[in-house]
């Protein structure tokens, strides 16, 4: 979506507000307000905002099926790598889109089926064979661009833009690949091991991710699906 530079951009699971303050440095004369359910990373989001001397944005704790926010009364909205985690997908764009002006855009971002492979494949074999349970992923739900295609329609926008941006790059260790691992979704994998199993499974890990690395490290394959729709007029 292009901005002119005085819209009204809501930010849906904003997190520590990365997306809310890219959006906010391109609006000088707009403004951005941006809603998460975690007061932790809001938090982290002020102080970002504080940092970049960035005062044309706001942060509210705040469900997105849940805000009081005035229908239409948006001109764009964004939510980045949120609405897969959503029981109700279906429901959640709408109730996005619902806030948004006609003609508004309506922007998500997702990522490929093929995002962190062949590291993340590695991890989930191994750690199965300590018998832990290995849950659906969420962003799978949303990993092509049929599915997103899908879901757009089902929530009535139109007009839907999808491209995929890849932004991968070299881990200098595998410390980088652990911190990766412990500071996710996958991390919930790892708490189901006992300290024992822990300890024997990091080094056996380590060394078959570290088969993969070349001279310039270990390659981290992200590839995201940027879409952007729109509300009818």
């Amino acid at each position: 979506m292009r901005f002119a530079g005085n819209e009204h951009v809501l930010d849906v699971a904003t997190g520590t507000g990365s997306v809310a303050l890219a959006c906010a440095q391109r609006l000088g004369a707009g403004h951005v307000t941006a809603i998460d359910l975690s007061d932790g990373m809001l938090a982290k989001a002020k102080v970002k905002a504080q940092a970049q001397q960035l005062s044309n944005l706001e942060f509210h704790c705040r469900d997105m099926e849940d805000s009081t926010f005035t229908v239409d009364s948006f001109d764009a909205a964004c939510c980045g790598f949120g609405i897969f985690f959503l029981p109700d997908m279906e429901a959640g764009l709408k109730s996005i889109a619902k806030h948004v002006k006609p003609g508004g855009a309506i922007g998500i971002s997702s990522f490929t089926g093929a995002v962190m492979e062949p590291l993340s494949q590695k991890f989930i074999e191994r750690i199965l064979t300590y018998g832990v349970a290995i849950p659906s992923l969420s962003w799978k739900r949303l990993d092509s661009a049929e599915k997103i295609r899908t879901l757009y329609q089902s929530a009535g926008l139109e007009q839907l833009y999808i491209h995929t941006h890849h932004v991968g790059y070299h881990l200098a260790r595998f410390e980088e690949w652990w911190d990766i691992l412990w500071y996710s979704g996958f991390r919930g994998l790892l708490n189901q091991l006992s300290s024992s199993d822990l300890a024997r499974f990091r080094p056996a890990h380590q060394e078959e991710i570290e088969l993969l690395a070349d001279e310039q490290g270990i390659w981290l394959n992200v590839e995201i699906l940027i879409s952007v729709g729109y509300k009818p007029v």
